[in-house]
């Protein structure tokens, strides 16, 4: 436990600084409108980043039943940088990479009192959220920190190497339409017609809007969005899980991945799959589930077989 001494001065430190992300708190299955819930209460965190043109609210369902299940565990959900609340781009300077969306992490726990012994004991992102959440967990594994490594790193459909065409497609089409935009529905209708993208998608864009009728802006930060898929190529996804779940920076450590795949996603080409088997840890610290009803939104089309896989995992975890 922690001093009277140490706690006044954690409390003081967290009001002088305020977290960089914007952030959702979701304990007992609510969301939260108070910070102190997370950090006052004797409960483990888990913290959620969403993928790529996102915001925290993508993943309010699954935190939701996870904190049900597990009343010990209260889910931090963040706004990656250039997204949803942390969309405005003076706060953020360049460059914008995997790094520094894991520098923003560190610089929103800390005020929020999440370290040493209250460090998060697990850490979860959907696609671009899950090669933030592998360079987090990597990067503290790799150095001394007052943030602890996360015993679990959850990865939700991050397919390694470059990304699919479909995302360029979709930040090309998003960069060529002139702003501001009438309605969503023109959007969507817009983006189906021209574009040939199917409803959900264009459904999903649309619902990435801001600002009243007739002027409506994007939420993100395309630039930052843009910049953030330019680093996928570059992030060596294979070495960081084998460096992680061996514990080759000379730590004791009990670090264990989670990937999760969706069955529906025809990303997950043969080479990659089998490439991720043959790690080392594979089968030990290193685990692969598969969704096979699911597509790429796992969180969406499997909440119920993900939060229970989720649930399982984390019921071992003990800091």
């Amino acid at each position: 436990g922690l001093s009277l001494y140490d706690r006044y001065h954690r409390c003081s430190i967290s009001s002088t600084s305020t977290p960089k992300l914007a952030y959702e708190i979701i304990t007992d299955g609510k969301v939260s409108s108070s910070p102190h819930d997370i950090i006052n209460q004797d409960k483990q965190t888990i913290v959620f980043l969403h993928g790529l043109l996102g915001n925290a609210k993508n993943l309010r369902t699954p935190a939701k039943k996870l904190t049900r299940q597990l009343p010990n565990l209260s889910a931090l959900l963040l706004d990656v940088r250039g997204h949803g609340g942390s969309s405005g781009s003076q706060q953020h300077v360049q460059p914008h990479n995997f790094h520094s969306c894991v520098e923003d992490i560190f610089h929103t726990l800390k005020p929020l009192g999440l370290v040493g012994e209250n460090s998060p004991t697990a850490i979860c992102g959907h696609s671009l959220g899950g090669r933030i959440a592998l360079q987090y967990t990597h990067t503290l594994q790799q150095q001394d920190h007052d943030i602890q490594t996360p015993q679990q790193t959850w990865i939700l459909d991050s397919v390694p190497g470059t990304p699919d065409p479909s995302v360029h497609h979709v930040l090309k089409a998003i960069s060529s339409i002139p702003l501001p935009i009438a309605c969503k529905s023109s959007l969507t209708d817009t983006l189906m017609s021209e574009y040939k993208m199917n409803k959900a998608i264009a459904m999903w864009i649309a619902s990435n809007l801001k600002g009243k009728s007739g002027e409506h802006d994007w939420v993100f930060d395309l630039d930052i969005a843009n910049e953030l898929v330019d680093n996928f190529a570059d992030q060596n996804f294979d070495t960081m899980i084998h460096e992680i779940t061996s514990g080759s920076s000379g730590r004791a450590l009990d670090s264990t991945i989670q990937l999760v795949m969706a069955g529906r996603n025809k990303e997950w080409k043969d080479d990659i799959v089998s490439s991720l088997r043959s790690i080392p840890t594979y089968g030990d610290s290193f685990h692969m589930h598969k969704l096979e009803k699911a597509g790429h939104w796992v969180h969406v089309d499997a909440v119920n077989e993900l939060t229970q896989l989720m649930v399982d995992g984390l019921s071992n975890t003990r800091r």
